[in-house]
């Protein structure tokens, strides 16, 4: 079979205007059957607004869309379903309370094929083999608000594959998942592959796309800047060179010389478990590693004085209390928590304003803030960061989830005398050039003597960035493990048992 023959989807010069902001300016994408395809681009460079043509939600100002050859103009989702491209959103689109068959045969309600529910339910045996296509064995009956977000997922992909599904788009599909249900979802996806559709697959994880796309396609600012290049072509620092339009390095964390601690806990008690003994020298990046639900993240939260427990934290030899977050500032410790809208971010404010929101003392004089000397601080952090677009006075909730993250290092990175950095999931729903920036300023703050604490539950960016190990289960520091230890070992201290 040749590329052609093969060929699904062809997408060619799409091209989206909203207003002043060109979303897309010259867009190309080719799927092919049996392949994934993976589509890469820095939050802001057009992938949305690409799928949202491709699935029929937004008609382009220009350009052509072909499927087998032929051209469409989809004038709404359904009509994209309807000629087989299936979208499984990040954000799925089920009905809780209602039932697992209500839901499989919600694409017939929606259409209205018939004047009663009931006449449009997918037959029970039916909607038993697209479960069993998806490896979901599940009570008809049961409603969806009892499964896990794992069997949502595959529930929602199921739904699709019982139409006539040639392109499954799948957005951020492992975003929520845990490993166990990732891997089950990775299966999937090859196994629909192997029925001859295409599958898009947007993801901001290299590893999962090295592991499961065959061809890449990467968008900057609109366009289309590597198209369906085979996924052993480039290598990782290309593709975000690619999607930056600058190098940045991708390099393993090699251990420095360290100097002594400065950021140490001595019986600091949480909520639940035993007292947490726990130190961080200078120069030196810990990572924190738990389970969901482990306690990482609260004892993270906990050192950097974000949250209560009792007993006292030292920096640098001078105490605080656990809790008091302005006492932690004032003794140069920046915190970037896991949810950056519910605990972080000031989204009707500037970026400048939320870069500086921990440093306003450097810039005020009388009570007022001297705006000259807070711009000329903090526009050389957003640079260093590729704040992207490039306007420090936009709101923060003008911009992509990636870009608000940089605006949350910028403020730790603009602390007075910083000395501490405390780091819960900084690069969650980010994408990969996003990701390789925020992991060069944290090596960066490292280097420059700064203590890192980092709390993630991604692996491959603890090993990539720490020096040692700190294995949380139940809310206690259970295990370490140093940088050279395996993934295996990792994943079996996490589980609390003894590695194979």
């Amino acid at each position: 079979m040749t590329d052609e023959a093969s060929e699904i989807l062809s997408v060619r010069a799409i091209a989206k205007r909203y207003g002043a902001t060109c979303a897309l300016r010259s867009a190309d994408l080719t799927l092919r059957a049996g392949r994934v395809h993976a589509l890469l681009g820095e939050n802001g460079a057009g992938k949305s607004t690409l799928v949202k043509i491709i699935v029929g939600a937004v008609r382009p100002d220009s350009g052509s869309i072909r499927m087998a050859g032929a051209p469409v103009a989809f004038r709404s989702v359904a009509e994209a379903i309807a000629a087989g491209i299936v979208p499984i959103y990040q954000h799925l689109s089920l009905f809780p309370e209602l039932s697992v068959l209500d839901n499989l045969s919600a694409f017939g309600l929606a259409a209205g094929r018939a004047s009663l529910a009931r006449n449009v339910l997918v037959p029970r045996g039916e909607a038993m083999r697209w479960l069993a296509h998806v490896g979901l064995s599940l009570d008809l009956d049961r409603p969806v608000s009892s499964l896990s977000l794992g069997e949502r997922q595959l529930l929602e992909i199921a739904r699709g594959l019982g139409g006539n599904c040639r392109i499954l788009v799948l957005d951020e599909p492992t975003a929520a998942l845990n490993g166990e249900e990732a891997e089950r979802l990775f299966k999937v996806v090859r196994e629909i592959c192997a029925r001859g559709a295409a599958v898009l697959f947007i993801s901001h994880k290299f590893d999962e796309i090295e592991r499961l796309a065959d061809e890449v396609t990467v968008l900057r600012d609109g366009g289309t800047v590597i198209d369906a290049a085979p996924i052993g072509r480039h290598d990782r620092a290309t593709l975000v060179k690619a999607m930056l339009g600058v190098q940045v390095e991708h390099a393993r964390h090699a251990a420095a010389v360290q100097g002594a601690p400065v950021l140490v806990a001595r019986n600091l008690s949480l909520a639940s478990g035993t007292p947490i003994q726990l130190s961080v020298r200078s120069g030196e990046i810990v990572g924190l590693a738990g389970l969901v639900g482990s306690g990482a993240l609260s004892i993270a939260a906990t050192l950097a004085g974000a949250a209560s427990g009792q007993g006292k934290i030292a920096i640098g030899g001078s105490d605080f209390r656990a809790g008091d977050r302005q006492a932690a500032v004032a003794l140069g410790v920046g915190y970037v928590p896991a949810d950056r809208h519910e605990e972080g971010l000031f989204l009707p404010v500037s970026a400048t304003r939320n870069a500086s929101a921990s440093a306003l003392s450097r810039f005020t004089s009388g009570g007022f803030v001297a705006r000259a000397r807070e711009t000329r601080a903090i526009t050389p952090l957003l640079k260093q960061l590729h704040l992207h677009p490039a306007r420090p006075d936009a709101d923060a909730a003008s911009f992509s989830g990636g870009n608000q993250q940089k605006l949350m290092i910028a403020r730790c990175l603009a602390i007075p005398g910083l000395r501490v950095l405390v780091l819960l999931e900084p690069t969650r729903g980010v994408d990969v050039a996003a990701r390789a920036i925020i992991h060069r300023a944290i090596l960066d703050a490292a280097r420059s003597g700064v203590a890192v604490l980092l709390a993630s539950s991604d692996l491959d960016e603890l090993m990539s960035l720490g020096d040692r190990y700190l294995i949380v289960r139940d809310g206690e520091i259970a295990d370490e493990l140093p940088q050279d230890a395996s993934t295996d070992a990792i994943m079996a201290a996490l589980a609390g048992r003894l590695a194979a």
